[in-house]
């Protein structure tokens, strides 16, 4: 789990990895995450990661990469926004 990042660039950091099935973002202020997309969109790109398969089966669609921009919208991100 990552605690706070919600500018993203961990969570992108994390993705880049094909071992990742699945991260977990725990934020306390949603409206940081908003304002970084906005203004700092380059910390949370991840379309240029490609996953494709992974280290535990022989799977091989791509699960990441161009059809997925912010790393906040990749199908293995799970973020929430508590206090």
């Amino acid at each position: 789990a990552i605690i706070g990042g919600g500018e993203g660039a961990t969570l992108r950091e994390v993705l880049k990895h094909n071992t990742v099935r699945e991260a977990v973002m725990i934020e306390i202020d949603g409206e940081l995450a908003n304002v970084s997309r906005t203004y700092l969109p380059e910390w949370s790109d991840c379309s240029d990661i490609v996953v494709v398969g992974s280290d535990y089966d022989d799977e091989k669609e791509e699960i990441g990469g161009s059809s997925t921009k912010s790393c906040f919208d990749d199908p293995r991100a799970t973020v929430h926004f508590e206090d």
